[in-house]
C-alpha cells in the first residue's frame, strides 16, 4: 500500500509541478528553476528506486517498456506528453536562454530524463543545440559543465552524430586518455570498497570496456593486474554485468587475450568460472556477453580446456535448452515481443558459440589423428600450437579436416564433446530450433541462426552415432501449431532445397554438407553397429532394417527415403544466387557420388533424363557464372564420377555421352570383330601394284591364290569413304614413326598390340591376319597403310576396299635411305625447337612398339561398329570393302505399318496381322478424335460443368456441375433427362458403379465432401464420408470405398459405410498436393501419398522416392506397374523402369482394356498453381495419348481450351471432356468426341469460323462498353 500511495503521490507531485509551470513560466528565472529542479530530483528519486530492482544495466528501452509497473516510466510519459513543457526545456531553457542557472537546471533534467528521450530527434535534428554542449563542456562552470558533458555522452552513443564531431571529441578526450592517467582512476573507480556506489563503478566499467579496444592500454591494463580486478568485483551486482562487456572487449583484442592466456593457471580459471557464472545469472546483456566472449576464446586452447574442466558445455547449452520458444507445446506464446526477441538473440548467440567450440575441438581431434598416423606409419612430426595463441580456420579448411577425420578417423570414433552433447539430447534440440527458426521471419537474424546450427551438426556428423540421431524421429510443429513427428534428416533436406530460404546460399552449403558427411564416408570403414552391407535393389522402410546394418546403408536410406534424391537432382540445375551457384551444383554432385554408392539409388538416378538423357552434361559445358570457374571445375569432376558409377564405364574427358551411348560403347567393347584374310590380302597386293612393286605383288598373288585380275571398285559404289589425295614427295632422310590417325576420327591414342596377333611389335604388314579379339588398340598404327594414288590397272578405276588414313604428319623415304638398316633421325619439323640430348635419349627409351596390321584394321572395323544405331555384340564377319551397318531390330513376323498390308496379314497372323500389329492399331485409332455434339446446361446463360463420367450402360453421360448438381444426358439426343442436387458447391469427381446401382460424389469445400448415392429406383444418399475430398471403388469386387484426407486413407464397407481400415505413417508421409489413394487391380495393395499399403496387414510396404510436388500415383491394370507423374515403378523388383516427361503434371485415364492412356494436364486450383503448371507442361489446353505397353506417344489433340476433365467409355467408342469455352468467365461445357474417326475438313473450317466470331464479340462487347462509358461523361 505503501509504494502505491507513493506512487499515487509521485505522479500527482509531477502534475502539480507542470501545472504550476504552466502559471509561471513567464514569471522570474529563479521560479522556473526552482521548478526544473524540483522535477529532477523527483525524476532522480524514481530512477533509485528503478535501479532498486535490479533492471539489465545495458536494456536501452525506454523504462516504461522495460518495466512497464515502474514509476519512472510513468514520469516520463507524462512529461513526454506536455510537449509545451519539453519544447521550452530544448528550445528555451537550452538553446535560447543566457541564465546560468537555468542552463544548469535543464541540462540536468534533460540528463535525468535521457533513459527515455529519443537522441536522434533531440541532437540531430536540432541545429545547434550539440555545438552549444561542447562550449559549455570545455568553458561553463559546474555544475553546468558536467552537465554538458553528460549529454554529449548520451549524444555520441548515436554513431552519426560521433561522426560528425570527430574532431571535437578528439579534443576532448585524447588529453584525458593518454595523459591523465585513465588507467589508474578507473582501476580507483573498480573499487567498490573505495567508491561505494555501483552505478559509478558500472559507469567506469563501460569506460574501460570501450579503451580495451585499444592494444596498447589493453596490454598495460592485463600487465598491472587488471584482470584481477575485475575478478574481485562482487557478484551478483549491476557492476557484475559490466564485466562481462570488458571480458567480452578483452577476447575481441587477440593480443591482450593472449597475455591473458599467460597469467597464472588459477587466474584464468578464475576467469572462465567467472564468465561462466554470468552465463548462468547475470542479465541478459551479460550472458550474451559472456557467450561471444567464449565464441572468440574458443580458439585459445587453454580457454576451452578450462571451459570443459568446468562443465562449460552443458552450461552453455542450457541457454538453448531453457528457452520458452523452444516449447512445443506453447512456442512462448505468452512472452512479449521484446522477450521473443531477447530468447532469439540468445539462440544465434549460443549457437555461434557452439560452432566455435566443436571447431576448436575438430582441429585437435584432427591433430590426434595425425599424430597417431605418424606414429604408425611414419612421416614428419606434428607440432601443436601454443596454448595461449588463438588458432582460426576457414570454412574450407573446416570442410577440409571433416574429410580427412572421416577418411582417416578410426572406424569406431570416440569423441568426448560429440558424446557430452549426445547425452544431453542436443542434436534433437538443434533441429528443432531448426525447424522453429524457419517461421522467424520478422527476426533479422533468422539464417544466421539457422546456418550456424547446421554447421554444428555438419562437424558433429563426423561421428556416426550423430549420423544415427539425424535419422531417429524429432518433435516439430506443422503449420497448424500442431506437434508432429518427422526425421531429422528430413529437416535438413527441406533447408537444402531453398524453399524456405529463398536465395539464401551460406544456408543451403550448410545443410548440404551435413548431408555429405552422412553419405560420402568410405564405405571401407566398419560401423558400430554392424559389417558393412552393400546397398540392395529394394530399400527397406525403417521398421524393417535389420540390426546389423551399417550406418552408412542406413544414411543412404534416410536420405532416400525422404526425397534426398528429388532435392539433390533439383540442386544440380540451380542458377540463382548467380553468385553460388556453381558451388552448390559442386556440393549437391558430391553428395549424389556418395549416395549413388547405394544400388537402389543408382538404378533410380540411372533412369531419370537428366542422366539417360545427358542433360548433366549440358551442365558440365560452362558455369553459371563465369568468374566461378574453379567450383564448375569441381562440379565436373564430380559429375564425371557420378556418370562413372551410374554407367560402370569410365568417362572419356571432353566427350559429349548420354547413358545410352555408353550402354552403346559397351556392347561395341564387347564384340568381336573378324574379317576375311584374302580381302586383306587384295588390299596388300593393291597397295604394292600402286607403289610399282609389281613382282611383289605377283608373289603375293600366287602365294595366296589371290584372283589375277584388278577388281573394279565399281560393284561397290555404296561405298563413302572420300578419294585418296596423292602422297606428297619423299623426304630424301628417313624419319622416325609418326603418330597417325584413322580419317574416321578413331582417338590416336597408344597402347600395347593384341596378343592374338601373329607377329606382335613387328612393323611390317601381316600377310595372313588371324581372328581379332575385342581389343583397344589404337589407330596410332595407320603407317603401315601409308595413302595410296591411283592404281596402276588396266580399268583405271580404283582398287577394291580403298581403306584411307590420314596423318598428323606427312612421311617419306627415299629409295636410299630405305634400303639403309639403320633408321636416320631429322630434325624436329614444327619450327625452331629442337630437342636437347637428354629429350632424344629419353624418347628413344620410351619409343613404343610399331602397331600389328591386324590391330589397325580391327580398331577401323570397330569404328565403323560403334556408329551403327543398334550395334550387337555377336556379328558376322565385317567386310573389308563395304560399309558395316548393324540390321535394325526387327522381327520375322513384324506387322507392317501400313494398316490395309497389316490387315490383309491378318487371315496369316491372326489377330493383328503380325508382330506390334496391336499397337500399330492402337496409333491408328488412338490418333483420331472427331468431335460430334455438345452438353450445356439448357436454362442458364453460362454452363458451369466440372467433371464427367459414362453410366453403367454407357446410355447416359453424367455431370457434374458448380452449383452441386447432378445431370444426366442421353448421348445419342444429347437431352437432359434427369437433374439431381447432391452439393452445395462444385462437384469434383464422379463414379458410378460397374452395375450401375451406385455413384460416389466428391465436392470441392462443402461438408460432406463425398458421398455414396443409391441410383436403383430412387436417388437418395446412403452414405457421407465428411472429410475426404476424393473418393473411388475398389478395383475388383467394388464392395469397398477408399476415401483421401489429406495424406490419411480410409477404407469403407460399402453396406455399413464404417471405417475398416485407416492407412497412415506420418514418418513415410510425401505430403503430395492432390493426393488420392486407390487400390491396385486385385484390391490387395493400395497407392496413398506415394507409399505403397499391404491392405491385409493393413503394414507398408514401400516408399516411392517423390520427384513431383502435386501427382500421388496411381496403378496400371497389368498390376505390375505404379506410374507417378513421369515415373513408372516396377512393382515387383521396386526399381523404376521408365521416365516419360510428357504425362509431367497430367490427369491419367486409362481405357477399359487398359492399352491406351489419356493424359491432360488439368485446370490447377489456384492462379499460382496455375501459372506453374502451365510453365511445365504445353498442354494446358490439350489432351494427349499414349501406349500403355511402351508409353510411347501416340498423338497430341489440341482443343483450344482449358480442359477440367475428361473420361472415356468402356468400348473405346467415345470420350467425353469439359471444355472451358470462355478465357475469362467459367463457361464449361462437355463435348463428345468420336473415337478412331477423323474430323472432316468441312467440320474443321466451322470451328476456325467459330473462333473468329468469338473474338469479334468480344471486340464488338469491348466498344460497346468503351461507347457506353464515354456518352455516360
Amino acid at each position: 500500500m505503501a509504494s502505491a500511495s507513493a506512487s499515487v503521490d509521485s505522479k500527482a507531485e509531477l502534475t502539480s509541478l507542470l501545472e504550476q509551470w504552466e502559471r509561471e513560466q513567464q514569471g522570474n528565472t529563479q521560479d522556473l528553476v526552482n521548478i526544473l529542479t524540483k522535477i529532477s530530483e523527483l525524476v532522480e528519486k524514481e530512477t533509485e528506486e528503478y535501479h532498486k530492482a535490479d533492471p539489465d544495466p545495458f536494456d536501452d528501452r525506454h523504462p516504461g517498456r522495460a518495466d512497464p509497473e515502474c514509476m519512472l516510466g510513468h514520469l516520463l510519459k507524462i512529461l513526454f506528453k506536455n510537449d509545451d513543457f519539453m519544447n521550452a526545456l530544448v528550445n528555451s531553457y537550452v538553446m535560447t536562454s543566457r541564465e546560468f542557472s537555468l542552463n544548469a537546471a535543464a541540462c540536468r533534467l534533460l540528463q535525468n530524463i535521457m533513459p527515455g528521450l529519443e537522441t536522434a530527434v533531440v541532437f540531430q535534428e536540432k541545429e545547434g543545440i550539440v555545438e552549444r554542449l561542447f562550449k559549455w563542456a570545455q568553458e561553463a562552470e559546474q555544475p553546468l559543465r558536467i552537465y554538458a558533458t553528460g549529454l554529449l555522452a548520451g549524444a555520441m552513443e548515436n554513431q552519426d552524430i560521433a561522426a560528425n564531431y570527430r574532431e571535437e571529441n578528439s579534443v576532448l578526450l585524447l588529453a584525458v586518455f593518454m595523459q591523465k592517467g585513465a588507467r589508474e582512476l578507473l582501476m580507483h573507480y573498480m573499487d567498490l570498497k573505495q567508491t561505494n556506489d555501483v552505478q559509478l563503478t558500472f559507469e567506469a566499467l563501460k569506460y574501460l570496456a570501450s579503451l580495451l579496444l585499444h592494444k596498447k592500454f589493453a596490454a598495460e591494463f592485463v600487465a598491472h593486474g587488471g584482470v584481477q580486478k575485475l575478478l574481485e568485483i562482487p557478484r551478483p551486482s549491476m557492476a557484475a554485468t559490466g564485466v562481462s562487456l570488458c571480458l567480452y572487449y578483452l577476447a575481441y583484442n587477440q593480443d591482450a587475450m593472449e597475455r591473458v592466456c599467460m597469467l597464472p593457471h588459477s587466474i584464468l580459471s578464475d576467469v572462465v568460472g567467472y564468465t561462466l557464472w554470468l552465463l548462468e545469472c547475470s542479465h541478459a546483456s551479460g550472458c550474451c556477453h559472456a557467450t561471444m566472449f567464449f565464441s572468440i576464446s574458443f580458439s585459445f586452447r587453454a580457454v576451452l580446456e578450462l571451459f570443459d574442466r568446468q562443465d562449460g558445455l552443458r552450461r552453455l547449452v542450457n541457454l538453448i535448452s531453457t528457452l520458452e520458444i523452444l516449447n512445443p507445446e506453447d512456442q512462448g506464446a505468452l512472452l512479449s515481443d521484446d522477450e521473443i526477441f531477447s530468447s532469439r538473440q540468445t539462440a544465434k548467440h549460443t549457437c555461434m558459440a557452439l560452432r566455435r567450440y566443436f571447431e576448436a575441438h575438430l582441429a585437435i581431434k584432427v591433430e590426434q589423428v595425425k599424430q597417431s598416423l605418424q606414429r604408425t606409419e611414419g612421416g614428419a612430426p606434428i607440432h601443436s600450437q601454443p596454448y595461449y595463441k588463438a588458432v582460426s580456420y576457414s570454412r574450407e579448411q573446416v570442410v577440409e579436416m571433416m574429410e580427412f577425420l572421416i577418411e582417416h578417423g578410426p572406424p569406431r570414433l570416440y569423441w568426448e564433446p560429440a558424446e557430452v552433447f549426445h547425452k544431453l539430447s542436443c542434436v534433437q534440440l538443434l533441429l528443432q530450433l531448426i525447424s522453429i527458426a524457419c517461421d522467424w521471419r520478422t527476426y533479422y537474424g533468422r539464417s544466421d541462426t539457422v546456418r550456424y546450427a547446421l554447421d554444428i551438426l555438419s562437424i558433429l556428423t563426423v561421428v556416426p552415432k550423430t549420423q544415427l540421431l539425424l535419422s531417429e524421429a524429432v518433435a516439430v510443429l506443422d503449420e497448424g501449431g500442431s506437434t508432429v513427428s518427422t526425421v531429422g534428416m528430413s529437416i535438413v533436406l527441406a533447408v537444402a532445397e531453398g524453399e524456405v530460404f529463398v536465395n539464401d546460399a551460406e544456408i543451403q552449403k550448410s545443410a548440404l554438407q551435413v548431408v555429405i558427411n552422412c553419405v560420402c564416408a568410405p564405405d571401407k570403414r566398419m560401423s558400430s553397429i554392424g559389417k558393412f552391407i552393400a546397398g540392395t535393389p529394394r530399400r527397406r522402410l525403417p521398421q524393417q532394417t535389420k540390426a546389423n546394418e551399417s550406418v552408412l546403408t542406413k544414411m543412404w536410406n534416410v536420405v532416400q527415403s525422404n526425397n534426398g534424391i528429388k532435392v539433390l537432382l533439383s540442386l544440380l540445375t540451380v542458377k540463382m544466387p548467380i553468385t553460388d551457384a556453381d558451388q552448390i551444383r559442386a556440393l549437391a554432385c558430391k553428395a549424389l557420388v556418395g549416395l549413388s554408392r547405394s544400388s537402389s539409388v543408382r538404378q533410380i538416378i540411372s533412369k531419370l533424363p537428366l542422366f539417360s538423357s545427358g542433360h548433366i552434361q549440358q551442365l558440365m559445358k560452362e558455369p553459371v557464372l563465369q568468374d566461378k570457374r574453379s567450383e564448375h571445375v569441381k562440379f565436373c569432376k564430380f559429375a564425371a564420377e557420378l556418370i562413372e558409377r551410374i554407367s560402370g564405364k569410365p568417362l572419356l574427358i571432353g566427350t559429349d555421352v548420354s547413358l545410352a551411348w555408353l550402354q552403346r560403347a559397351s556392347v561395341v567393347a564387347q564384340s568381336r570383330i573378324t574379317f576375311p584374310e584374302k580381302e586383306l590380302l587384295l588390299l596388300i597386293r593393291n597397295h604394292l601394284v600402286a607403289k610399282g612393286l609389281h613382282d611383289t605383288a605377283t608373289t603375293l598373288t600366287k602365294e595366296a591364290d589371290l584372283p589375277m585380275a584388278c577388281l573394279s571398285h565399281s560393284s561397290h559404289s555404296s561405298s563413302t569413304y572420300p578419294p585418296v589425295a596423292p602422297p606428297p614427295p619423299a623426304s630424301p632422310v628417313a624419319t622416325l614413326p609418326r603418330t597417325p590417325r584413322l580419317a574416321n576420327g578413331v582417338g590416336s591414342r597408344l597402347g600395347s598390340n593384341p596378343s592374338h596377333s601373329s607377329t606382335p611389335g613387328s612393323s611390317h604388314p601381316q600377310t595372313r591376319p588371324s581372328t581379332s579379339q575385342p581389343s583397344g588398340m589404337p589407330a596410332a598404327a595407320a603407317s603401315a597403310f601409308p595413302s595410296t594414288s591411283v592404281p596402276h590397272c588396266n580399268s583405271g578405276s580404283p582398287l577394291i576396299g580403298r581403306i584411307v588414313f590420314s596423318r598428323e604428319r606427312q612421311t617419306g623415304c627415299s629409295t636410299v635411305s630405305c634400303k639403309r638398316p639403320r633408321v636416320l633421325r631429322q630434325k624436329s619439323d614444327h619450327g625452331a625447337f629442337s630437342q636437347s640430348p637428354a629429350m632424344k635419349k629419353q624418347f628413344d627409351r620410351h619409343l613404343p612398339s610399331p602397331p600389328a596390321l591386324d590391330s589397325i584394321i580391327t580398331e577401323y572395323l570397330r569404328e565403323q561398329h560403334a556408329r551403327c544405331k543398334n550395334p550387337v555384340a555377336t556379328c558376322p564377319p565385317f567386310s573389308l570393302f563395304t560399309p558395316h551397318q548393324c540390321p535394325e531390330p526387327k522381327q520375322r513376323r513384324q506387322a507392317p505399318t501400313n494398316f490395309t498390308s497389316r490387315h490383309t496379314r491378318r487371315v496369316v497372323y491372326p489377330k493383328y496381322g503380325g508382330v506390334d500389329g496391336g499397337c500399330f492399331d492402337r496409333h491408328l485409332i488412338f490418333s483420331r478424335f472427331r468431335p460430334i455434339s455438345v452438353f450445356r446446361e439448357a436454362d442458364e446463360d453460362e454452363s458451369g460443368f466440372m467433371c464427367c463420367a459414362f453410366s453403367a450402360r454407357e446410355r447416359f453421360l453424367m455431370l457434374g456441375t458448380c452449383t452441386g448438381q447432378l445431370k444426366l444426358y442421353n448421348v445419342f439426343t444429347g437431352q437432359e433427362e434427369a437433374s439431381y442436387s447432391c452439393h452445395s458447391s462444385a462437384i469434383t469427381h464422379l463414379e458410378p458403379s460397374r452395375d450401375g446401382s451406385l455413384l460416389l460424389t466428391s465436392a470441392s469445400w462443402s461438408y460432406p465432401l463425398s458421398a455414396l448415392w443409391g441410383m436403383k429406383s430412387v436417388f437418395i444418399m446412403k452414405h457421407s464420408f465428411l472429410g475426404d475430398h476424393y473418393v473411388e471403388f475398389s478395383k475388383l469386387s467394388q464392395d469397398h470405398v477408399i476415401g483421401t484426407k489429406e495424406h490419411v486413407a480410409r477404407i469403407y464397407d460399402i453396406q455399413t459405410g464404417q471405417v475398416t481400415l485407416t492407412l497412415n505413417n506420418p514418418d513415410l508421409a510425401n505430403n503430395y498436393k492432390r493426393n488420392c489413394a486407390t487400390f491396385n487391380p486385385t484390391d490387395d495393395l493400395v497407392l496413398n501419398d506415394g507409399v505403397l499399403w499391404d491392405v491385409r496387414t493393413a503394414q507398408a510396404i514401400h516408399k516411392f522416392d517423390k520427384f513431383n510436388m502435386n501427382i500421388s500415383g496411381v496403378f496400371h491394370p497389368n498390376g505390375l506397374e505404379v506410374i507417378i507423374n513421369t515415373e513408372i515403378w516396377d512393382l515387383r523388383t521396386f526399381h523404376l523402369l521408365h521416365t516419360v516427361p510428357a504425362l509431367d503434371q497430367c490427369r491419367i485415364v486409362f481405357n477399359n482394356s487398359g492399352t491406351v492412356i489419356y493424359g491432360a494436364m488439368l485446370q490447377a486450383d489456384d492462379e499460382d498453381d496455375m501459372m506453374e503448371m502451365q510453365m511445365k507442361s504445353p498442354f494446358g489446353s490439350s489432351f494427349r495419348t499414349f501406349n500403355a505397353t511402351d508409353y510411347k506417344p501416340i498423338a497430341t489433340i489440341d482443343v483450344k481450351r482449358n480442359i477440367f476433365d475428361l473420361c472415356t467409355d468402356t468400348k473405346d467408342c467415345y470420350l467425353a471432356v469439359i471444355e472451358n469455352q470462355d478465357s475469362v468467365n467459367t463457361d464449361t461445357v462437355c463435348r463428345l468426341y468420336e473415337v478412331g474417326r477423323q474430323r472432316l475438313a468441312e467440320e474443321e473450317e466451322e470451328d476456325e469460323e467459330d473462333q473468329v466470331l468469338f473474338i469479334f464479340c468480344c471486340l464488338f462487347c469491348f466498344g460497346c462498353n468503351l461507347f457506353g462509358s464515354f456518352t455516360q461523361h
